[in-house]
């Protein structure tokens, strides 16, 4: 499993500890790809997951402008509103998750 595929796996297990309900992964549209399509709290949402293994840039730094209209377009085909970005750093302590509601 790649390291972006387990960073999937956990952050749509997040969700889901979080009452969310997972109805797809890696949609794509187009040339797009939407990593999970999620209902958090009535709203259908899409998540971007970004995963880093530590040291150097946040997974987070690497959502940028491009990144997030590619996202923006294939929600806006698929109806969706709302785009969140869920960051999961993998390193030798552990991992942590960084849940960004509303970024798109």
């Amino acid at each position: 499993m790649s390291v972006g595929a387990a960073g999937e796996v956990v952050a749509a297990l997040f969700l889901e500890q979080r009452g969310a309900v997972v109805i797809d992964r890696n949609v794509r549209v187009g040339r797009d790809e939407i990593d999970l399509i999620a209902r958090i709290e009535g709203h259908t949402v899409a998540v971007e997951v970004k995963t880093g293994l530590g040291g150097g840039t946040r997974p987070w730094e690497n959502f940028d402008d491009d990144k997030n209209a590619r996202i923006r377009r294939a929600a806006g085909v698929l109806s969706i509103r709302r785009i969140d970005l869920i960051a999961v750093e993998i390193t030798t302590d552990g991992v942590t998750i960084r849940w960004l509601p509303g970024v798109g």
